[in-house]
């Protein structure tokens, strides 16, 4: 087989492909010319933030089944390190509320040392136990928050939305166990109490948070899969609420107020007997079946925290101190409860 050697271009040939080649070059030129120079613009304070938000530094690994967020790369108890970041706490309103544990241990001081049918002290021992409670309640929400950072994501959510109703969860207990007598009723402040806190968290909290994020974000996005999941809870919630009350109110007129009263307490123990187990399966819903729906929208809304990055350089609390502050505020809590609920009895 042989291969034929292929002839040299011709004249005419150079000549086009020259003059192609000078027209691509100007046509280029020109493009360069009218097209707008683009220049990257230098990132933004906020744009940097965000990005070091989403890279994090490396975290010392020292802990096993503990997650990065909240690896605090110590061991053990450290009592000092402990105190300080307890004192140090989540952020600067919550710092000041340390401030008020003098008024915790006045409480104890006033109910245990001062008790005396001659001394009538009550009134102080109210009001000490009444602002003593807050920095308790503080202390059980940043190391409750402490420890769901080590968790996994949607099981520190739950763990951390419980501690932040452990003050209504105890309160409730200690007054569920006193005694009804004449002009005291104990079911009427927990009904009181109940919606005192629907009514501060979806209206009080959540409307200043629409406040003060809407003064600094013009827009404020949320998950419509988290809302929806919420307001249908919120639903069945109030509905278990208004069922006892209809059946009372309804029958009233032909009814007589004995006859009503065991049964309007049979409807309600049945209705928070359903509401539990509505509770219980949307646990099952949001940690075991859906976990990894909830687990992408916490993720995505935390890098959306453009203090994020600080937040993670902060000194943190090890497990073991995490329990430890848990156990010390839900004590002090459980104290600063039932000094409150003896004083509106002896009251």
């Amino acid at each position: 087989m042989t291969t034929r050697a292929k002839p040299p271009p011709t004249d005419n040939q150079r000549r086009r492909s020259s003059w192609r080649a000078h027209n691509v070059k100007v046509f280029q030129r020109k493009e360069s010319a009218t097209s707008p120079i683009s220049e990257e613009e230098p990132p933004s304070k906020e744009q940097r933030d965000i990005e070091a938000a989403r890279e994090p530094g490396p975290q010392p690994k020292t802990t096993k089944h503990i997650e990065a967020d909240g690896e605090s790369g110590r061991k053990g108890f450290h009592p000092l390190k402990f105190l300080q970041i307890c004192w140090r706490s989540s952020c600067t309103a919550s710092r000041y509320t340390n401030v008020l544990w003098p008024f915790t241990i006045a409480a104890m001081v006033l109910h245990f040392a001062f008790r005396h049918p001659s001394n009538p002290i009550e009134l102080w021992t109210f009001i000490t136990a009444y602002i003593g409670m807050v920095p308790a309640a503080n202390l059980v929400g940043f190391a409750g928050q402490e420890l769901a950072r080590k968790l996994p994501k949607v099981y520190g959510v739950v763990l951390e939305t419980t501690f932040g109703s452990v003050v209504e969860i105890v309160l409730f207990m200690v007054l569920i166990k006193q005694p009804e007598s004449e002009g005291y009723d104990p079911m009427q402040i927990i009904r009181a109490a109940i919606l005192g806190s629907i009514l501060a968290n979806l209206l009080l909290c959540l409307g200043l948070c629409f406040f003060i994020g809407g003064i600094f974000h013009p827009n404020q996005s949320f998950h419509e899969a988290i809302s929806e999941v919420g307001s249908n809870l919120m639903l069945v919630a109030c509905l278990g609420l208004v069922i006892p009350t209809i059946f009372f109110q309804a029958l009233t007129a032909s009814r007589s107020e004995e006859y009503l009263r065991p049964r309007v307490l049979k409807i309600s123990r049945i209705t928070a007997i359903v509401l539990l187990i509505a509770f219980l399966v949307y646990l099952w819903f949001q940690v075991r079946s859906h976990h990894g729906l909830y687990e992408d929208i916490l993720e995505e809304d935390e890098h959306k925290d453009h203090d994020r990055h600080k937040d993670l350089a902060k000194a943190k609390l090890t497990f073991t101190e995490a329990v430890i502050g848990v156990v010390i505020g839900i004590t002090f809590v459980s104290f600063m409860a039932v000094f409150l609920v003896e004083q509106i009895h002896v009251s």
